[in-house]
């Protein structure tokens, strides 16, 4: 069974959301039927810049005719609960620092891809767990693919932000909580693992970037999901499993309370809108109208 790799977690939750429009592609549709009120869900990729939002077709209308707004998470208390459990899933134990788990070599060849991307020693980061600097480390990488990203301006955060200034409920599926123990709980062998494929194999990794990007500069969810299927790039079952399809199972359960109560904006990373077990095929199965909107 292939590993989680932490590296690819960004690729693989997200896309990206610039350049050109396909035909027939589509990231953001209007959920109704069923006894919901007239929703909305939108693919994002959590890096990209609030600009991306201008070439999408029928957002403005689509955002501000709703009541309340859904994400992966609630950002705002999210930063403030990440905080309180940094120590708990974040920091590493006393025995399983990095210069304690890497080799001389393997730390000298971590310290040259930190200092690339962050300009800072790897001895600064020993305390933290090797799946947080991967983690780092791949949302840096990913944002080269925007010119002049600006963290504090990404794509999630200021739609939930703007939803917050029209007075819209903000709410989220999980809690941080959740999300930390997904990405930073897996035995420390298995983050060392991670890391070290991710500095020593950067080049394929930025191509994949590359690659996920395109498909989503034509907004192609499709193509984009054959990809992540991909055996040599893509996920392994266990994988799509764990980032995919039991976190869209569980939303759909959480959006069959939602949706009569209130028109609500979604917006996940549109890796999660594709596939037999993606949102859009899992809220047909559920009796839901699914329509693009133009």
């Amino acid at each position: 069974m292939k590993k989680m790799t932490l590296f690819r977690l960004v690729f693989l939750l997200a896309a990206a959301v610039i350049g050109s429009v396909a035909i027939n592609a589509q990231i953001l549709w209007k959920i109704s039927g069923n006894g919901a009120k007239d929703s909305y869900l939108l693919g994002s990729h959590h890096v990209a810049p609030m600009s991306v939002l201008d070439g999408i077709a029928g957002f403005n209308d689509a955002f501000a005719s709703c009541q309340q707004m859904y994400g992966e998470i609630d950002m705002e208390s999210a930063s403030q609960d990440m905080m309180m459990q940094a120590q708990k899933y974040m920091v590493a134990p006393a025995d399983s620092t990095l210069s304690k788990v890497l080799t001389a070599d393997q730390m000298a060849i971590v310290d040259a891809a930190v200092q690339k991307y962050t300009h800072m020693p790897v001895a600064q980061f020993d305390m933290v767990k090797p799946a947080v600097l991967s983690a780092q480390i791949s949302v840096l990488q990913a944002a080269q693919a925007f010119e002049g990203f600006d963290p504090t301006k990404a794509i999630d955060a200021a739609i939930q932000q703007k939803a917050k200034e029209q007075n819209m409920a903000v709410k989220g599926f999980e809690t941080a909580e959740f999300q930390m123990q997904m990405l930073f709980n897996s035995p420390i062998s298995i983050q060392v693992e991670d890391l070290m494929k991710l500095v020593t194999d950067e080049t394929a990794y930025l191509e994949y970037s590359r690659m996920l990007t395109e498909l989503y500069s034509q907004q192609d969810l499709d193509s984009m999901y054959e990809l992540m299927c991909n055996p040599e790039l893509g996920m392994s079952e266990y994988e799509a499993d764990v980032l995919i399809n039991k976190r869209n199972h569980n939303w759909i359960e959480q959006l069959k309370t939602i949706l009569p109560e209130a028109s609500t904006f979604i917006v996940v990373g549109a890796g999660h809108l594709p596939g037999d077990n993606g949102l859009l095929s899992l809220l047909r199965k559920a009796g839901y109208t699914i329509t693009p909107v133009n």
